[in-house]
């Protein structure tokens, strides 16, 4: 389906001159956020914005082979390679929010020490996990959560769903599972859910999301000109002050740096 939906876009964009292509992470796309953002982008400039969410790891793929004018990502580790091997112009990290451990409403754990307490706890108890095991940024923070306890998750207790973060999410809702989400895509979606917040707090599930300019030397249809227009739009007061106030169900998602 995802090579289908690149396929689309690029047929489109050979179609439609003016026409820009934002690789962006699910979770972020998710909430809404990108979809306000666009409305006053195209209003001022007429150009059309087309996201791709694809995840973190897909973005950063399709910014490599040119096929995606700017990236929303959240992968930071991956981001810095991005721009040392020359594939980004610019990368900004302009807002962020946390990562979060959700698990059945039913469940009365004991309170841990940090999320590696918690995340061991899960392991040594097999209890049900779901993963996104899809490449994201998402999935990158969780191999590092099991790394960082020297833990191979494997086994009939660990799912890999292989999807985006909110289909993860309502896979781990039905399995009664537990799940690493952003906190963005779990307020946005918590109404469908019968789940709740287990694990939260702390520097390790800092979640920072940057754009990314991407290099027009990686493929003749990069449409720099109008993606330098959307790097600038998004560092704007106006667009972050929509941002920091952007809410679902009464919760502001986003923090901005300043």
């Amino acid at each position: 389906m995802r090579n289908a939906l690149i396929f689309f876009l690029l047929l489109s964009s050979a179609l439609l001159s003016r026409q820009l292509i934002i690789a962006t992470t699910t979770s972020l796309y998710e909430t809404g956020l990108l979809d306000l953002l666009k409305s006053y982008f195209e209003e001022r400039y007429k150009i059309r914005v087309v996201f791709a969410p694809v995840g973190s790891g897909m973005a950063l793929a399709m910014g490599k082979r040119g096929d995606a004018d700017l990236l929303l990502v959240h992968s930071p580790l991956d981001e810095e390679q991005f721009m040392k091997d020359g594939f980004g112009l610019k990368r900004v990290s302009f807002m962020y929010n946390d990562f979060v451990v959700v698990g059945p409403k039913e469940r009365q754990e004991r309170e841990f020490e940090d999320v590696l307490s918690f995340m061991r706890y899960i392991h040594e108890n097999q209890l049900l996990f779901v993963s996104r095991a899809d490449g994201s940024g998402t999935h990158k923070k969780e191999q590092e959560l099991w790394k960082s306890i020297g833990v191979v998750p494997e086994g009939k207790w660990y799912h890999m769903a292989g999807t985006g973060m909110a289909q993860t999410l309502l896979i781990a809702n039905e399995l009664r599972a537990f799940c690493l989400t952003d906190r963005a895509t779990f307020e946005a979606l918590k109404n469908r859910l019968s789940m709740k917040i287990c694990c939260e707090g702390g520097e390790l599930l800092r979640n920072i999301y940057s754009a990314i300019l991407v290099n027009p030397k990686n493929g003749k249809r990069v449409n720099h000109e109008d993606a330098k227009k959307f790097f600038e739009f998004l560092f704007e007061d106006s667009t972050l002050k929509l941002i920091e106030n952007y809410s679902v169900n009464g919760v502001r998602l986003f923090r901005v740096f300043r």
